[in-house]
């Protein structure tokens, strides 16, 4: 069964190279963790409706979708041929990426950019800015990225997913927005 999930639902070089190009999307359908499972369908549960009522169903659905492709193919490129080149290392290559995380940091990062002000608690307790939360999220993962850190935490696919919700916002919602005043 991992075999299976590995080859079909999640994001690695490895699968883009082999032709299965429906991985880009898959992951964001796909866990293997219950508790990363859970952290994403709260996050989403938090910032998805707001984002939804902005954008109406079909829109929403085209954007976690894009956030999906885009975040997993930074994660991709970053995995199997980055890291492998500054490194020498080819495990990353064959490191498989899954999870909704790439939509959710795009959505995330596409809800701060249209309401930077907004306040939540962050992990519950320390209340945030939406702005300054996703700087600093943007800011780890960068961090961790650039040093090569190895977690759980998909790091490159995080960072695509926060472009393609800063790249939604920059192109296409902030010339609504100006049109609007």
């Amino acid at each position: 069964m991992m075999t299976w999930l590995t080859r079909n639902c999640s994001t690695m070089w490895a699968n883009l190279v082999q032709g299965r190009i429906w991985t880009l999307v898959t992951p964001a359908f796909s866990h293997v963790d219950p508790v990363h499972l859970l952290i994403n369908m709260f996050i989403l549960h938090s910032f998805g409706p707001d984002v939804a009522r902005m954008l109406g169903p079909k829109r929403f659905i085209g954007f976690y979708l894009g956030a999906a492709v885009a975040g997993n193919l930074v994660s991709a490129f970053v995995r199997g041929i980055i890291i492998p080149l500054r490194t020498g290392d080819m495990s990353s290559m064959v490191q498989p990426s899954i999870g909704a995380s790439t939509s959710v940091i795009g959505l995330t990062t596409l809800f701060a950019c249209v309401y930077p002000m907004a306040q939540f608690q962050l992990f519950l307790i320390i209340p945030v800015r939406a702005w300054l939360a996703t700087v600093g999220f943007i800011g780890w993962d960068l961090w961790r990225v650039m040093k090569h850190k190895s977690s759980k935490a998909d790091g490159a696919g995080h960072l695509g997913g926060a472009a393609a919700g800063l790249a939604y916002y920059w192109f296409k919602l902030r010339p609504l927005i100006r049109r609007m005043r």
